[in-house]
């Protein structure tokens, strides 16, 4: 919500009452400067309509009455009452007090304007405001941001024309009353920052969920168009060397650098199973991450780093330091460049488990998905080039799991390019016909399209090592995926079910064991389950075919509702999980918490 545009609305007002008091019964339009376009006018352009108005020479007293309404350019004042005492250079307007500017809108009983010292008051202030066009004015990305409403209440807003500061503020992102979930914050202040855009802060208050549970937030809540972390985030890390393993992890967010270009995280790490049995005592049950972005939109750029130390022990440097630093150009077409270091980078290799690289350099280039005619067809690509470090076979390759664990003990260097391609096509199967009286879903943010698909795809990786050594696996997939039931019934009216099978060809192996393709044909189960009202309970897990071995496996535990959920989910064969609380319409992504480990094999990384 940008704070000029009080300013802007009551300078209109004041400019009317003193330029124009005797046409102003009837709202005149003024005439167009010689050279003005349309566009410009109709910024310029002031209309005021209202059941009464009337001029009090003497007392130099504007006053409008009943149903007054007045537009400048986008923006609509509405009001019972609207004074501007010339004199004292103050406007009031009075009873159902409204003013709107696209889809910022905010209401309150009272608007008081001192012209002279640029200052107002709005009492019993409420309204909404779009997160997502935070963005300075006319920027692209303002435009291409998508609507994030969220409503808010206050006993009193005060503002200037840059600024503004609400009095026991209530956010909320439910449309509905009463909402399923606000924050409460004594006091909430908007900024025009630099750049043209505007920043909101709700300094330390209470999370309420249903009006009933209070969740204490001891520190300040930014929100603008960006995506940020969450103030704390919980999960469990055991997918580590053993000497490194953290167990449960705390850690908080606290954003030290952040504009709509530059970004710095730095995030506290406790981990409580470590402070104790362990030979280094605090130090190694405390461990630091920190993340940087910088974006540069002229370039269509972003620079990002990411750096995690495992324990404050700092003879121990090295060993207990990951680190990322990544470079992304978006290109014309919808593709994108990226280059990457990586040093202690952690993939799942499958049956091979848990690996890590200890260095890689590279550059990839990421096709969009094309859309083949009106055949259906979705084809992507993506075409990589590395230089890798990591446990690997320069001799013979063992091709059988067990064996490639047990002798693999050195590292090797080399130079991989990787190609890879996909072909999809989905066929819906079934699908319910839609009608007007469908109600609404009750548990779920977005809504929910229900039917049955068969999914199917040809997918081929290609890799060539500098030491000649070669693997390549194209398979063929089909699945089917159904939902059914939209989350409009207590019990039992959503279900998600999910059946994938592939095989392929293989030929070659890497001598490498983090991208070493183990497992040919397989199996992939999963379902969510709707249990009692925002209550729902899923898993998914992938089967090597050949060997009857359960490859991966994960657990989900959700509370949903319309406007947050709470997610808990565990891996045990990764021993990986995570506690996520899910916020609608704010700008808390979950997404943005700590790294997960990538696939090895997979062409397409994440």
């Amino acid at each position: 919500m940008k704070g000029f545009w009080w300013l802007w609305l009551c300078l209109g007002v004041f400019g009317l009452a003193t330029a124009a008091p005797a046409s102003a019964q009837k709202g005149r339009v003024a005439a167009a400067p010689p050279g003005a376009t349309t566009d410009a006018l109709a910024e310029r352009t002031l209309r005021l309509r209202s059941n009464r108005q009337t001029f009090d020479q003497r007392a130099q007293v504007f006053l409008a009455e009943g149903n007054v309404e007045m537009r400048l350019g986008r923006s609509v004042l509405r009001a019972d009452r609207l004074r501007i005492e010339l004199q004292q250079r103050r406007a009031v307007a009075e009873g159902n007090v409204s003013i709107e500017l696209d889809q910022q809108r905010i209401q309150g009983s009272r608007l008081e304007y001192d012209f002279e010292q640029e200052r107002g008051v709005l009492e019993e202030a409420f309204g909404q405001v779009d997160i997502g066009q935070l963005q300075a004015a006319g920027s692209p990305a303002a435009a291409l941001s998508p609507q994030r409403l969220v409503r808010f209440r206050a006993v009193r807003i005060r503002f200037d024309a840059n600024n503004w500061e609400g009095e026991q503020v209530r956010l909320t992102n439910d449309p509905l009353d009463p909402p399923e979930l606000e924050i409460r914050s004594p006091r909430a202040t908007s900024t025009l920052q630099a750049d043209g855009s505007s920043l909101l802060i709700a300094e330390a208050g209470q999370l309420v969920f249903d009006q009933v549970f209070f969740l204490p937030l001891p520190i300040r809540l930014r929100f603008d168009s960006l995506n940020r972390q969450p103030p704390v985030s919980i999960f469990y890390d055991d997918f580590d060397r053993e000497e490194l393993r953290r167990g449960l992890i705390l850690q908080a967010n606290f954003e030290l650098l952040q504009d709509p270009n530059l970004s710095l995280v730095l995030s506290p790490q406790l981990y409580p199973q470590r402070l104790w049995g362990s030979d280094q005592g605090i130090r190694d049950g405390i461990g630091l991450r920190a993340d940087f972005r910088w974006r540069q939109p002229e370039a269509n750029a972003q620079t990002s780093l990411f750096a995690e130390l495992r324990g404050i022990v700092f003879e121990e440097f090295a060993r207990r330091l990951r680190a990322q630093v990544e470079h992304r150009v978006a290109t014309g077409n919808g593709g994108q460049v990226t280059y990457t270091y990586a040093y202690q980078e952690r993939f799942f290799s499958g049956r091979l488990g848990f690996q890590i690289v200890e260095n890689r350099l590279g550059a990839s280039y990421s096709s969009p998905t094309l859309r083949l005619g009106n055949t259906g067809l979705d084809f992507s690509y993506r075409i990589a080039a590395d230089y890798i470090d990591a446990l690997g076979q320069l001799g013979n390759i063992d091709t059988d799991p067990d064996l490639a664990l047990a002798n693999t003990t050195e590292r090797i260097q080399l130079a991989r390019l990787q190609l890879g391609a996909g072909l999809t096509r989905s066929f819906p199967l079934w699908r319910p016909p839609k009608t007007a009286s469908d109600p609404p879903p009750r548990f779920s943010a977005l809504p929910i399209e229900q039917g049955i698909w068969l999914n199917t795809g040809v997918s081929s990786s290609q890799s060539f090592y500098s030491n000649g050594r070669t693997q390549s696996y194209t398979a063929g997939s089909i699945g089917l995926d159904a939902v059914i039931g939209a989350f409009a019934a207590n019990t039992f009216d959503y279900t998600n079910l999910r059946v994938t099978y592939s095989n392929g060809f293989l030929a070659g192996a890497s001598p490498f064991l983090f991208d070493r393709i183990t497992t040919r044909e397989q199996l992939v189960l999963g379902f969510l389950q709707q249990l009692y009202g925002p209550l729902r309970v899923g898993a998914e897990t992938t089967v090597d075919l050949q060997s009857g071995q359960q490859v991966d496996i994960t657990y989900r535990l959700g509370y949903d509702r319309r406007t947050y959920g709470f997610s808990l989910q565990y891996n045990p064969v990764r021993q990986s999980g995570a506690l996520e609380l899910r916020v609608e319409g704010l700008n808390w992504d979950p997404r943005q918490s700590p790294q997960k480990p990538t696939t090895g094999a997979s062409v397409h990384e994440p």
